[in-house]
């Protein structure tokens, strides 16, 4: 019967032991799997930042390219709004076409048929005042064209501005749409065309609207206005005709 206790007791004991052992085992692998899991977040994390510093650069060179992009189509704009100038001698006119002999050294040389549109003003140089094309004189002219022209003989093109009947030994008024406008210390004004010529506008200058009643200053020069200007040979304005915008 005591040999039946102690067998059982040493059972008992025995199974104790196993327990621990069992214990001691998972404790040790546990904290290996503990100290692991930080790892893996620590790369995760780092990861995420990886991703939140690209962002930002990648923003940048999108609002760079932007920013580059609108100086271009500005540049263009602006390339676009000064007409192409040309002078020479009027030579003929029928059914609403100037033909002149393009002397410049720019667009077609030689013969072009000017047609008249509805928008084209084809001005007095010595009044500013829109003339019919029956009333044009054959002799020197001025013409501002838009950037259409046909590629028939002779070219033809339907200008902006046509300004005829030039007195001889007489500067031609210049048609200037103004890019930028900035006032002068003496009260004057400097306006820069867009074609990058520069006049000065002295406070003496008389300021006429074009074909209104409407009173015209020169505050109403801004950047933008389009102008039939006289000036002296410094390109002092002496009268400024102001179109409507």
């Amino acid at each position: 019967m005591k040999n039946k206790y102690h067998l059982l007791a040493m059972a008992v004991l025995l199974s104790i032991m196993l327990f621990g052992c069992a214990q001691s085992f998972g404790s040790q692998e546990n904290p290996e799997k503990t100290q692991g899991e930080p790892e893996i977040e620590a790369a995760t994390d780092e990861t995420d930042m990886e991703g939140v510093e690209t962002e930002p650069e990648e923003e940048n060179e999108s609002e760079k390219e932007k920013e580059e992009a609108g100086k271009e189509d500005a540049s263009a704009q602006i390339d676009l709004a000064a007409p192409t100038r040309i002078w020479g001698v009027v030579t003929d006119t029928y059914d609403g076409v100037i033909v002149v002999d393009n002397q410049s050294d720019v667009s077609s040389p030689g013969e072009i048929e000017l047609t008249i549109g509805e928008e084209t003003c084809v001005l007095d140089a010595s009044t500013g005042l829109p003339v019919s094309p029956d009333e044009v004189e054959t002799g020197s002219f001025e013409a501002y064209l838009g950037p259409e022209m046909t590629m028939s003989l002779p070219p033809q093109t339907t200008p902006y501005v046509v300004i005829v009947n030039i007195p001889e030994d007489s500067r031609t008024p210049q048609y200037t749409i103004a890019a930028e406008v900035t006032e002068e210390n003496d009260g004057g004004l400097s306006l820069t065309a867009t074609d990058g010529r520069v006049y000065r506008i002295p406070d003496s200058a008389r300021i006429t609207p074009y074909l209104t009643k409407n009173i015209v200053t020169r505050d109403d020069i801004q950047a933008g206005t389009a102008c039939l200007i006289w000036a002296d040979d410094e390109n002092t304005a002496e009268t400024v005709m102001v179109f409507a915008q």
